[in-house]
């Protein structure tokens, strides 16, 4: 595959699934781990059986799909199906292979299921913490995203995070940390600009500027020492801040069930009542689902959770990702029994 620069634009990401559902700052956060390039005609993308880090979206040219009994699929852009990843399971269940000079636009797995994830989980925000729809586009959430830190954050606790965040308005000239205190609060900037300095023998000295998304007063949470600078805001603005016993407890991972696909198959055959259960959005589901499934949207099952049957277990199939994982929070939540099943 050759990487040489191909200009893909935002209009003709949002044309492909997912995408098609995200707002435009969480489609850029996804695209800054993409990459477009040509393929030569003839040459395998990915191999039936597979694990591959990526997906693979067909721009230009035409691609065959083979699956385990030969028969072939061909896919050309513009087609219908070219709006969906040529296979997003894991491990593929086809092969990929070129039949013409093609352009593919190949897009990190993990972190787009990180941004669908905190897309669809942001929707919590704006029922639990105000009626503006505004809320719905955060910058500073989108900035989070590419944190190394809140990257760490287990997916099952990122409705917890979002829940769990308390406004603040701050204006100009505020002190909001000090340097030498106790630290106890974890602060984003949510609107507005802040200056970090830090006192030094020379006097007071200007080490960075914050803006929304940009976040600060972890490390005296993380290592129970005291700030090692201040912060003061230089526009009036808003901050979203967490306790530290939220800071602390949002960090560690949450248990949760897992099960094989065999094992899954064994309890089925046993007749015991399990109920499969799709969060992928509903464009994603029928582009490809398994049979006698349930599909219900990470962002709807909130408000459909308290209507669910508390009898069966509900196995979260389907490549869903950190999705997957903060349904079965959800579901454990509500009193439900849930395990994510894995290949």
């Amino acid at each position: 595959m050759s990487s040489e620069s191909i200009q893909v634009t935002l209009e003709s990401v949002k044309k492909l699934i997912p995408f098609s559902s995200l707002s435009d700052a969480h489609v850029k956060d996804a695209m800054k781990r993409a990459q477009a390039v040509r393929v030569p005609s003839g040459k395998m993308v990915f191999k039936r059986g597979e694990i591959t880090p990526k997906r693979y979206y067909l721009l230009q040219g035409s691609v065959d799909l083979c699956d385990a009994e030969f028969n072939i699929t061909p896919i050309s852009a513009g087609d219908p199906k070219s709006i969906h990843a040529l296979d997003a399971r894991s491990p593929h269940k086809v092969s990929a292979v070129t039949t013409t000079d093609a352009v593919l636009l190949t897009v990190d797995q993990k972190h787009l299921d990180l941004v669908l994830t905190w897309d669809q989980a942001g929707n919590y925000l704006v029922t639990d913490l105000s009626d503006d729809e505004e809320m719905a586009e955060r910058d500073w959430m989108s900035c989070l995203l590419e944190s190394s830190l809140f990257t760490q954050v287990p997916p099952a606790n990122i409705q917890q995070l979002f829940v769990t965040f308390t406004p603040m308005s701050a204006d100009k000239g505020e002190l909001i940390i000090e340097q030498g205190e106790v630290g106890d609060l974890f602060y984003v900037i949510e609107r507005g600009t802040a200056e970090v300095s830090r006192r030094t023998n020379s006097g007071e000295e200007v080490l960075a500027k914050l803006g929304p998304g940009n976040f600060f007063g972890e490390e005296a949470l993380i290592s129970d020492s005291t700030r090692n600078a201040s912060v003061r805001m230089t526009q009036n603005g808003s901050l979203m801040y967490l306790e530290k016993e939220q800071f602390t407890k949002l960090l560690h991972e949450p248990v949760q069930q897992f099960v094989g696909n065999e094992e899954l198959q064994k309890h089925l055959a046993d007749g015991e009542n399990i109920v499969l259960l799709d969060v992928r959005l509903e464009t994603e589901y029928e582009h490809d689902h398994e049979d006698n499934t349930l599909n219900i949207p990470l962002s709807l099952l909130r408000d459909q959770v308290s209507k669910m049957d508390d009898g069966p277990t509900y196995a979260i199939i389907g490549e869903g990702g950190a999705r997957s994982e903060l349904a079965a929070y959800l579901l454990t939540e509500a009193g439900l029994n849930a395990v994510i099943v894995k290949d």
